[in-house]
């Protein structure tokens, strides 16, 4: 690799970390704004139950508690979704990524093979095929483990919603 050439490449490599550093920037900046909504709500609802215990007033109090126990639990869960959609959209972009830098990887492998093979005549043609294989076969198994990780974190985040639910009706049976 010649000056230029390396040059060029840490030019793009600089461009996509100043990217991937924006990218965390942004997903960060929505975490902290859908965490501080959740601290804004809880102030609120901290200073209305003050103002109640503050009046004596034991059955707003009361009526307060309530209430806020039950926004808390669909707060809550709004607050996973968000956080998930942030996570995940942070990930899928990750893992984009780290497929390109893969493609590329076995794409100069093979012309590297494929160059190897004029100036190696004796079984580089089969050498070529192996590694040509096994790239293409790391690249499907790359693809597969992420349609996996996918579909492991759908079922446990559906296994905790239903768990939410069947907890928040338990409660109202209760009440």
């Amino acid at each position: 690799m010649d000056a230029k050439d390396l040059q060029k490449w840490q030019r793009e490599k600089a461009k996509e970390l100043f990217d991937y550093s924006h990218t965390l920037l942004e997903a960060a900046k929505k975490l902290s704004d859908h965490h501080l909504e959740e601290v804004e709500w809880g102030m609120k609802n901290a200073l209305d139950s003050a103002k109640s215990a503050a009046k004596n007033d034991l059955e707003k109090l009361k009526s307060l508690q309530a209430e806020a126990a039950k926004e808390a639990t669909k707060r809550a869960a709004a607050y996973q979704k968000k956080v998930k959609a942030v996570l995940k959209d942070l990930s899928e972009g990750a893992a984009d990524e780290t497929e390109k830098h893969l493609e590329k990887v076995r794409s100069s492998l093979v012309t590297w093979l494929e160059d190897a093979e004029s100036k190696v005549p004796a079984h580089a043609d089969k050498l070529s095929k192996v590694v040509n294989e096994m790239s293409e076969t790391g690249q499907k198994m790359f693809r597969e483990g992420r349609r996996i990780v996918n579909q492991v974190a759908e079922t446990a985040e559906k296994n905790i919603d239903d768990l939410v639910k069947k907890s928040s009706g338990g409660k109202k049976k209760e009440d």
